[in-house]
């Protein structure tokens, strides 16, 4: 019986929490890192199942690992009340939380899962390691990130140590995703892992594989299972499916054991729905972020329709080369926060600033550092500055007075432009439509 309890501290230092799943092998827990401040995942393997060295192998792999992105980084392993214990990053949700969450997902979610997938195979490939489990529990993600992790590496083998090929083996793997060869006893190989992941996406975008209607407590289901595999043909395991996924699965099942894969090539058939983007996000990214838009834009409605409380500013650009006279100079500057024009004769600085708290309200703010005679306006060497609006702005500078003027006639012009298009199309409307012509006829005939 597992000793081990909620509020145990593993080497002074990492907290159990709570549980989070149960399976054969082991118990998985949330807990803390007290000194990293960190929230870790707690792997604990059963008294009973100690002998089948499943989380000792995890280890040696996550550790031949280590370093991959995309894999859990390995923290600390060893015994702890007589039971054997792994502590390694905590990296999410699986693809099963995230499927009953939102139904089905997305073909672009499910393009992006596996381009991702291809490519934390092909690493973990050179460096000789088949994962031989790939299933929607064991990928992970967070619901505010737009990565996968793949994760379980307790059934996994380095190809490095030598197996005896002409031994049969034992299934290895789940069968409603395992390749044939797991099915017919053979030493799996990165093909395998490749073949496990086309019937991961098929089962992500059909949401069925034709092999679940075999029964759970039937004899014969990994015999059933391996036997349909093995006759479907990939035309008909594919309907439904994109053309990108049947040409995946023709290549996958066209490969031998000893070839190399072209990992490049099959994630490339993924990248036309990514729009050559793979860093697009996953439905559960992209329905946080468009939450967040959302939020964002409704608490900028209430700011622009609330009544004007503040001078809060965002400062834009204002172009005032047109609005000045044609003897006048200017130079624009832009910085981060400012958008700016300085007139070289006048010394004037013009910066427009839309407020926060009112869209009708529109704000200049200036400086005189110098006032020419050319102007007809005495010089004055204190620099003034000050925020104000067009209103009071008008009381002391012709120049913008003249601005203002071109605004309004720009803006008379614009209306009045609008209202001839609308005329004309109008116009030509009824001429153009016999319909209505016919009526008018009609009713000018009663008359």
């Amino acid at each position: 019986m597992n000793q081990i309890q909620l509020g145990d501290v593993i080497d002074n230092q990492y907290e159990i929490i709570k549980k989070i799943s149960q399976g054969s092998f082991g118990i998985v827990y949330f807990g803390k890192c007290m000194k990293r401040k960190k929230n870790v995942a707690i792997k604990v393997e059963k008294q009973e199942m100690a002998s089948y060295s499943s989380l000792n192998r995890e280890i040696e792999i996550l550790t031949l690992l280590q370093g991959v992105s995309q894999i859990p980084e390995l923290y600390w392993y060893g015994q702890f009340k007589k039971c054997n214990v792994m502590i390694t990053q905590l990296l999410g949700h699986d693809l099963r939380y995230f499927q009953k969450r939102y139904q089905k997902f997305s073909t672009q979610c499910v393009y992006n899962i596996a381009y991702q997938s291809l490519w934390i195979l092909e690493q973990i490939h050179k460096r000789n390691i088949i994962h031989r489990d790939l299933k929607p529990e064991n990928i992970l993600s967070k619901s505010d990130a737009d990565k996968i992790y793949l994760i379980d590496f307790g059934i996994s083998r380095n190809i490095n140590q030598k197996t005896n090929k002409k031994k049969k083996i034992s299934f290895i793997g789940t069968s409603r995703y395992a390749s044939l060869a797991a099915h017919q006893g053979i030493e799996q190989t990165a093909k395998d892992d490749l073949e496990s992941l086309g019937y991961l996406i098929i089962y992500l975008i059909k949401q069925r594989l034709p092999w679940m209607n075999i029964e759970q407590n039937d004899n014969q289901r990994l015999e059933k299972i391996g036997k349909l595999k093995q006759e479907i043909k990939i035309e008909e395991l594919c309907s439904e499916c994109p053309n990108s996924i049947l040409k995946y699965m023709n290549y996958v099942k066209q490969l031998t054991t000893e070839q190399r894969p072209q990992y490049a090539m099959l994630r490339g058939l993924f990248l036309t729905k990514l729009h050559n983007f793979p860093d697009q996000g996953l439905d559960w990214t992209y329905q946080n972020s468009r939450s967040h838009k959302n939020k964002g834009n409704k608490r900028a409605k209430s700011t622009q329709n609330s009544n004007y409380q503040s001078c809060g500013t965002i400062r834009r650009n204002f172009q005032v080369d047109n609005l000045l006279p044609k003897n006048v100079k200017t130079v624009c500057v832009q910085d981060e926060l400012v958008g700016s024009c300085y007139n070289e004769s006048s010394g004037l600085q013009f910066s427009v600033i839309t407020n926060q708290r009112s869209i009708m309200s529109i704000g200049v703010g200036f400086s005189i550092s110098e006032i020419h005679e050319g102007l007809g306006i005495q010089q004055n060497h204190n620099q003034i500055a000050r925020i104000s609006t067009f209103e009071s702005i008008i009381e002391h500078d012709p120049v913008m007075i003249k601005a203002e003027q071109q605004l309004m006639e720009r803006e008379n012009q614009d209306l009045e432009i609008k209202y001839n298009l609308l005329h004309f199309k109008s116009v030509y409307f009824n001429f153009k439509n016999p319909i209505q012509q016919q009526s008018l006829r009609q009713k000018q005939i009663h008359k």
